[in-house]
């Protein structure tokens, strides 16, 4: 007897414990582990990048380190943004397929429940994810990202300690400039010094010793530049040169270790909340607080519909990654990986460029980026419709199966090559 295979219309319907909490409860418990270690694994993985880079900044600039935990910590909304959906969508990916894989999932079918029925768990931890989208574009990030680039500035600017690396020009002030071919980290001492100075008449000095000694006295609120064997060369406006050579020679600046205020948030649209940026594409462009042209009106707007779309973006995940777990279960699951990875890439990318040719002013972003999330929400849905309706037969089968067949194919002559060659030394070494 021919056996047709299950359609919605030919399932049993649901029994009153099918669509129990209990269930609901075990599907979010699965989901939770793999979301839970995803984000736990990728997350310290891109801040141990940045944290990396900042250690390396900071100690060439002769920075403070202590306050680097906190310029990470003020990163952390921005990398979480960029880890979430996909860890999201691989946990409902991966869940799918463990249920697929031990027939969990056919169990719960015949009961008469629905793939509708059991995502509802998935679709509303993506609303839930939507919601927390909002909050994490819309305000978590532009906030951290200021704090960020203050916090950056005082650590850069506030941390000198009036030492000097091999082959660093530091500014003394507005008009003096000092750089040393090497320094004795136990003394501190400097060995060829170039000093280049500006004075307020126009004077050009120019300054070479062999040995020197830079030090800060706070008390005073001075910085004190101890030279040893040199010459000096002054050039003044008018061209005339004057040549000094001296045995011992110092020069004091005034040293403020306070630091100038950091600009006020706003002067970059990615500082700027959802509701600052609403309010700014209704009225008036800002203006920047350190002067110059206001913010372009098609880059607020860029900003703001392509913080919203990320934000509506998660509710689509689930619609996406239920049928293309289904397809990875008569395949290999890394098929089914890369095709969704490829699909997700493609989406942001698309969503980014549209945001960057809004920015120039080729094209109107608006347009464009909710054009590409209702692409995306059709495919989505379309997908999850076919899986829905049959499902044993998902939408992504026949492109899996050929990535299934491409990929046997080419290990299937690799391994024959080897064996191959290994057949024909052994029979030239078998013969006499």
């Amino acid at each position: 007897m021919d056996t047709a295979p299950a359609t919605l219309e030919a399932r049993p319907r649901a029994t009153r414990g099918a669509g129990s909490p209990l269930v609901t409860r075990y599907l979010l418990r699965l989901l939770g582990r793999p979301l839970v270690a995803t984000l736990l694994v990728v997350l310290p993985a891109l801040l141990l990048e940045r944290l990396l880079r900042l250690f390396d900044l900071v100690a060439t600039s002769a920075g403070a380190v202590g306050p680097v935990i906190q310029l990470v910590l003020f990163l952390v909304p921005h990398y979480i943004g960029l880890a979430l959906p996909a860890a999201f969508f691989v946990s409902v990916f991966t869940v799918i397929t463990q249920l697929s894989e031990y027939h969990e999932l056919d169990a719960l079918q015949g009961t008469g429940m629905s793939l509708s029925r059991l995502s509802r768990p998935f679709l509303a931890v993506g609303v839930a994810l939507t919601l927390l989208g909002l909050a994490l574009h819309g305000y978590m990030q532009p906030l951290g990202r200021y704090n960020y680039r203050a916090a950056f500035n005082a650590v850069t600017h506030a941390g000198w300690n009036a030492k000097v690396g091999a082959g660093d020009f530091i500014r003394l002030g507005s008009r003096l400039t000092v750089t040393a071919d090497s320094v004795d980290p136990r003394t501190g001492q400097l060995t060829g010094v170039f000093i280049e100075q500006r004075r307020a008449d126009g004077t050009e000095v120019t300054t070479t010793a062999r040995r020197g000694w830079l030090v800060r006295q706070p008390d005073e609120g001075t910085l004190v530049l101890q030279l040893e064997g040199g010459s000096q060369i002054e050039v003044s406006p008018d061209g005339e040169v004057h040549t000094l050579r001296f045995g011992d020679s110092s020069i004091t600046r005034p040293f403020s270790l306070t630091i100038p205020p950091f600009r006020a948030r706003g002067d970059d649209e990615r500082e700027m909340t959802l509701d600052e940026l609403w309010k700014a594409t209704a009225g008036p462009p800002p203006v920047p607080t350190g002067g110059g042209d206001p913010i372009p009106p098609q880059r607020l707007v860029g900003e703001l519909h392509g913080r919203l779309v990320r934000s509506f973006s998660f509710a689509l995940l689930p619609l996406l990654a239920v049928p293309m777990g289904l397809g990875a279960k008569r395949t290999r699951r890394w098929q089914g990986v890369a095709l969704s990875a490829l699909i997700l890439v493609i989406y942001h990318h698309g969503v980014q460029l549209a945001e960057s040719l809004g920015d120039v002013g080729l094209i109107d972003p608006r347009p464009a980026l909710w054009g590409l999330f209702g692409a995306f929400a059709i495919f989505s849905l379309l997908a999850f419709r076919h899986a829905n309706r049959n499902p044993y037969e998902g939408p992504f089968d026949a492109v899996l199966e050929r990535l299934e067949g491409m990929t046997a194919a080419i290990r299937s002559r690799l391994p024959r090559r080897r064996r191959r060659a290994a057949t024909e030394t052994s029979s030239e070494a078998m013969r006499p």
